[in-house]
């Protein structure tokens, strides 16, 4: 009926306009825009009371400024050695937020960059300089020393075949006193006789120095020749060498050159760098061969050299004489400094 109020117990149910709606979408918006801003700042609450002093932007990493990328090193990167356990936390951190204090970053002055070079493994290192090794230097040639005795008070210079008005008889005297001279079985010393190499190897004998090369065989020397050991020692010394052909020849008289030569090799002596100059004394200079020049040029320059009647003859060819052979070994012994000099007008000085 019309004009009646509804009945108790009936449900009336209109639709939503459009209008209601959007009010109500926007209400659900407020509302939730209420509860977030709510809960974020009840969060940061929380983080503080965990940390004090911990505030958001300390929490958050920050990039570097300008003045520390430019203090930025690059750590070398190289082979390692295992498994890495990575570093503890420093103290003041959570959730993995490191604080910038602990870091040890720290803003420096602007200046030039400093960048170091990775390491390269693998690599190998530029080798050092090998020093060169120390060359020695030649030690300088050193005379064998000899043994000479002493002269006798009692031993008497009487041979009836040397007057003391002889050229030489100073230089055999000196040397008979000190036994390392004799005469033959009959008293004469025969000082004119030319002298075989086997006896010269004898005479040699009395002063052969301590120097030992190899013995050598020769075919023309038997074993049971009586100037064998003589030879064997002159040879061994030094002082005496075979020929090309492998012989001695014990019984050929040896010449002056080769006196000259066994005393130059014996006695080491020293060769000058000019043979050339002491040899400008000898007429007869031509004649040297040009192998034995600078030992020739040796003994003339040590004053060993021996030469009467005339200082300016050298006579390389000529078959030495008993008298020559005691004076020319004189005077190599006193050049080594094993006897006093003797003035003599013969003795040839360039």
């Amino acid at each position: 009926m019309a004009g009646q109020p509804p009945s108790p117990g009936s449900d009336r149910r209109d639709p939503l306009s459009f209008d209601e709606l959007v009010a109500l979408i926007v209400a659900f918006l407020v509302i939730g825009a209420v509860l977030w801003w709510s809960l974020g700042r009840r969060a940061e609450t929380w983080l503080g009371q965990l940390s004090p002093g911990l505030t958001r932007s300390e929490a958050e990493p920050s990039p570097l400024d300008p003045a520390q990328r430019d203090t930025v090193e690059v750590a070398p990167v190289g082979p390692t050695a295992g498994p890495t356990t990575p570093s503890p936390l420093p103290p003041g951190t959570v959730g993995g937020t490191v604080d910038r204090t602990t870091v040890g970053v720290s803003p420096a002055p602007r200046g030039p960059r400093t960048v170091i070079i990775p390491a390269v493994p693998g690599l190998p290192r530029a080798a050092e300089p090998e020093a060169s090794p120390a060359v020695p230097s030649p030690s300088p040639q050193v005379a064998p020393q000899v043994v000479v005795p002493s002269p006798s008070p009692e031993a008497a210079v009487n041979f009836p075949d040397l007057s003391p008005n002889y050229w030489a008889y100073p230089f055999i005297a000196e040397l008979a006193r000190r036994g390392m001279i004799s005469g033959f079985e009959d008293g004469s010393f025969r000082p004119d006789q030319p002298v075989t190499r086997t006896q010269y190897a004898t005479l040699v004998g009395e002063v052969l120095p301590d120097v030992r090369q190899e013995s050598q065989a020769f075919p023309d020397v038997p074993v049971n020749f009586w100037g064998k050991p003589a030879i064997d020692e002159a040879v061994k010394s030094g002082f005496l060498r075979g020929y090309p052909d492998t012989s001695f020849q014990p019984n050929q008289p040896i010449s002056r050159m080769e006196v000259l030569l066994s005393l130059v090799n014996g006695f080491q002596l020293p060769k000058p760098a000019d043979p050339a100059a002491p040899l400008q004394v000898f007429q007869d200079r031509d004649q040297i061969p040009e192998w034995a020049r600078p030992a020739v040029a040796a003994a003339t320059q040590a004053n060993v050299v021996v030469s009467h009647p005339n200082v300016n003859q050298f006579n390389p060819n000529q078959p030495a004489t008993r008298a020559e052979v005691a004076a020319m070994l004189y005077q190599a012994l006193t050049t080594t400094g094993q006897l006093p000099p003797i003035q003599s007008n013969y003795i040839v000085r360039p």
